[in-house]
């Protein structure tokens, strides 16, 4: 990431109260980051194939897995067969902690599942540790 291509999270969450969360926060503690928040899977792909213009290279998908229309595992698979999206990373943040759930998600291609927090500081910790994830995974 350089100064030219700032950090940008593209996130799909059809809760709109973890939207209203997620916003906050992201704009409390980490104003220097970017972000576009979409209500399912379809919207995200549509978003991403270029449907609607986006302001920077998204650096990291942030994504729910039990949403409607189009699921994170779903939204994922598609985004794996899309060439120019195919080594984005693709972090799930779901309140479920179901391990098939974790096993199938990262199968398809995740780098990683992390579950949602109950506490806003945790939170806070755990969305610090995504420009990390990105080294880790290699943004290829």
């Amino acid at each position: 990431m350089s100064s030219e291509n700032p950090f940008f999270i593209l996130v799909a969450e059809d809760d709109p109260d973890d939207q209203d969360i997620l916003q906050i926060l992201l704009d409390t503690h980490f104003p220097q980051w970017h972000y576009h928040i979409v209500n399912n899977g379809q919207l995200l792909i549509d978003y991403l194939s270029n449907k609607t213009p986006q302001p920077f290279p998204v650096s990291l998908v942030l994504i729910d897995i039990n949403m409607p229309v189009k699921d994170g595992i779903e939204t994922l698979k598609s985004l794996r067969t899309m060439i120019e999206y195919k080594y984005l990373p693709v972090v799930a943040f779901s309140t479920s902690g179901n391990k098939w759930m974790e096993d199938t998600f990262m199968k398809a291609g995740g780098n990683a599942y992390l579950q949602k927090p109950d506490k806003l500081e945790q939170m806070v910790y755990v969305l610090s540790q995504l420009p990390e994830l990105i080294k880790k995974t290699g943004n290829k």
